[in-house]
């Protein structure tokens, strides 16, 4: 990578100044466009040291775990979000997503849906935890 790539600037911008949470931001999104699950979760984890009240970064935090393996990490990493702000519909959505396909519990999963749906119903993501919940409705009677 030359000294002129995106990522290397970015990269120089955050040796500067270790408080440049745009800059560590975009590498985290850039190594999570990338598929990188390991890069993306240290500058995303660098970014919610200078600002922990990030919901969309911590929720970007958990999906790299998850893709990672680490799901409890994942998961933690979507309830800390749902606990600090109980409206970024996303979390949620994940959640219930790994609860279903990495931990095998339906019911659970549905019940964090159901919570989306309660907490707000006109959530961009709450068409899809419908469907999931259409989905998944079969597998729980």
């Amino acid at each position: 990578m030359d000294d002129e790539s995106p990522v290397a600037q970015l990269k120089a911008r955050l040796n500067l100044d270790s408080s440049d949470i745009d800059a560590a931001i975009a590498l985290g999104n850039f190594f999570y466009d990338q598929g990188d699950a390991g890069q993306a979760i240290l500058y995303y984890r660098r970014a919610l040291d200078i600002n922990p009240d990030l919901p969309g970064v911590r929720t970007d935090l958990g999906t790299m775990y998850w893709r990672n393996d680490d799901i409890s990490l994942a998961e933690q990493a979507f309830r800390e979000v749902i606990a600090r702000d109980p409206g970024f519909g996303h979390a949620y959505l994940n959640l219930g997503l790994l609860l279903h396909r990495a931990r095998n519990n339906v019911r659970e999963a549905r019940a964090v849906w159901q919570k989306l749906l309660e907490t707000d119903p006109e959530d961009e993501v709450a068409n899809r935890a419908r469907e999931l919940l259409q989905e998944t409705g079969a597998q729980v009677d």
